[in-house]
């Protein structure tokens, strides 16, 4: 029992990243073995959320859309920082296209509302470069933990609060212009490239 207690965090660990891993096969294999290359998962659940000048947004504001949403936390030590550095070079891309903005949206929604303020978020963003000044890609935060926890669990993605930090699964989610999720992806594969986000993204924008 000792042994149990004292490894706890690490078996969490564990479970959770086997979790991820037979999830995200699943849902790669029924993409893979279906008629359509992005079936339609589930419909995303709904929010309103605040960015980080106070502005409400919310799933249905944002509807008419392509929209990549990603739950992280800002004092995340390992994968956060270099998925959330990738969907800048998204960012870079669908800025260069045309379409950021008006026909595509990035969402990056925290899971630590407590400690997150709105300039932890500002200055995370920028750290990993995030054009925020140019619009695009909204930073949320909510007001409530739990909620957030739920509503990340809603969308898919694993988490779990241990002490001060959060063990989470590196899900990236892709939902269509009618709120639809469309695909998860996961943040860690080391063949994840932002060419191939921004590749489906302009599908979902086309539809």
């Amino acid at each position: 029992m000792a042994f149990l207690k004292k490894h706890s965090f690490k078996f969490a660990v564990l479970a959770l990243c086997l979790a991820m891993g037979i999830y995200l096969f699943i849902t790669n294999y029924s993409q893979s073995s279906g008629g359509s290359k992005m079936p339609v998962q589930m419909a995303a659940p709904s929010f309103a959320m605040n960015d980080i000048d106070g502005n409400e947004v919310s799933l249905e504001s944002t509807n008419g859309k392509a929209r990549l949403v990603y739950f992280y936390f800002a004092s995340c030590p390992d994968v956060c920082p270099p998925t959330t550095f990738m969907i800048s070079e998204v960012e870079d891309q669908l800025r260069e296209a045309g379409i950021l903005g008006t026909k595509a949206e990035l969402i990056s929604i925290t899971f630590d509302p407590t400690h997150d303020t709105p300039d932890v978020i500002r200055d995370f963003a920028t750290r990993n470069f995030a054009q925020l000044e140019d619009g695009g890609w909204e930073f949320l935060r909510g007001n409530d933990e739990e909620a957030t926890l739920k509503l990340a669990r809603d969308f898919g993605v694993s988490v779990k609060r241990e002490n001060d930090t959060f063990i989470h699964m590196n899900v990236i989610t892709l939902v269509d212009k009618k709120g639809q999720i469309r695909k998860w992806i996961n943040g860690s594969d080391e063949s994840l490239t932002p060419e191939s986000m921004v590749a489906d993204l302009k599908q979902l924008a086309k539809e």
